[in-house]
């Protein structure tokens, strides 16, 4: 019996892919060597690939955070990782490949889609590929957003370009910063072009964006008030379809609570989450609290069957507690605290994580007091960042 049909007996098809999902990306890449069938599965298999993601994303999903220096000063990229059992399990600064300017804007399906400068990229911190996007002049107040179509198998980046409808000599604030292009650009073709925002342009971007499957949202203001709680709104990109639309924001309550404009779009159970954050007092001694809302029933079109269900209260605490994002069941948050009271500067910055059933905080082990942290959901994954369409 010759050697191959001896290991296909051995190891049938179906077993070997159970086995291999659940390597880790590192090893799977040394074992392109073993055969051309293994390289076949490892490399050109979308498959594989997503049968690999899924467990890791299941089962071993990181909190991946950036670190930038307080300082402006030029420091090479640096990220760390934390693991399921919040022990820090990985720093990883791939700075010669990744310029020291570079930002993470988002994270999709093991991706990160990185700004440098005036520029983009797209990154595997795993196989640690990366691809170059051809774009031009990537201004201050351009808004990106990156996120995955399932139908097409395709990943898009989107590019929000902001204008100031301001005369020259005119102090900028944001009620004169409005939406005035919108450009997609698709992995799968390479191209850029620019689609229709017209239903955009009275409005002010105010978020970073968030991705679930097939859809990419930010928060935005109209031109009225950005302290209007009428005038917010969140903002949805459906991948497959092109197409924006607009969904008022939860409620704000009526309570001795101040509102501090600083919400935060989040992921919970894949489903479109808000933090309200609520200052009680001065901003500099106050206590604060949060709610997470969470949006059921939407369906990505303009009708209005979807609603915010409030899932829980935070709070208050006697200190300054920031939500950041959702990490499974706990939140992210960034405290605040004081050495001497009511001393600025005495503070220091604390990254913790918070379980809202034991309402217990947990300090991460990455925090460092030079750095700020920005989380991001990470599952490590075979996705190549060429285009996905011939693998």
């Amino acid at each position: 019996m010759q050697r191959s049909e001896m290991e296909k007996e051995v190891l049938p098809f179906d077993v070997m892919i159970n086995i291999l999902k659940r390597v880790p990306v590192k090893s799977l890449i040394r074992f392109k060597c073993v055969s051309k069938e293994w390289l076949n599965i490892l490399e050109r298999s979308p498959f594989f690939t997503k049968q690999h993601l899924e467990h890791f994303a299941a089962n071993n999903a990181l909190l991946l955070l950036q670190r930038i220096h307080r300082q402006p000063r030029p420091e090479p990229f640096s990220t760390c990782f934390i693991g399921p059992h919040h022990d820090l399990i990985d720093e990883s600064h791939l700075s010669h490949i990744v310029s020291p300017s570079a930002k993470i804007l988002a994270s999709c399906n093991g991706l990160l889609c990185l700004r440098h400068n005036i520029g983009l990229s797209i990154l595997n911190p795993a196989t640690r590929q990366i691809r170059q996007v051809p774009i031009t002049n990537l201004l201050a107040f351009n808004y990106v957003g990156f996120g995955f179509n399932p139908l097409a198998n395709d990943y898009k980046i989107i590019r929000i370009s902001m204008c100031v409808f301001a005369p020259d000599d005119q102090v900028v604030v944001l009620d004169n910063i409005r939406v005035d292009r919108v450009e997609v650009y698709s992995l799968a073709s390479s191209l850029w072009r620019e689609i229709d925002a017209e239903k955009l342009q009275p409005l002010c971007i105010v978020s970073c964006s968030v991705a679930i499957t097939g859809t990419i949202f930010w928060l935005a203001n109209t031109i009225t008030s950005a302290s209007n709680p009428d005038s917010e709104f969140v903002v949805s990109f459906d991948i497959g379809r092109d197409l924006f639309t607009l969904v008022n924001g939860p409620p704000i309550p009526n309570s001795p609570y101040h509102p501090y404009n600083n919400n935060i779009l989040a992921v919970c159970n894949d489903k479109l989450a808000m933090f309200r954050n609520y200052i009680v007092g001065a901003f500099e001694s106050g206590s604060c609290s949060f709610d997470l809302w969470v949006l059921e029933d939407f369906h990505g079109d303009d009708h209005d069957g979807e609603s915010w269900v409030k899932m829980y209260s935070v709070g208050p605490f006697s200190r300054l507690v920031y939500p950041l994002s959702l990490w499974g069941d706990e939140i992210v948050c960034r405290e605040e605290l004081a050495e001497a009271e009511n001393d600025l500067r005495t503070v220091k910055t604390v990254l913790t994580l918070f379980n809202p059933l034991s309402k217990q905080f947990k300090k991460l082990p990455s925090r460092r007091d030079e750095f700020f942290y920005v989380p991001f959901s990470y599952s490590e994954s075979l996705v190549p960042v060429s285009n996905p369409l011939h693998h």
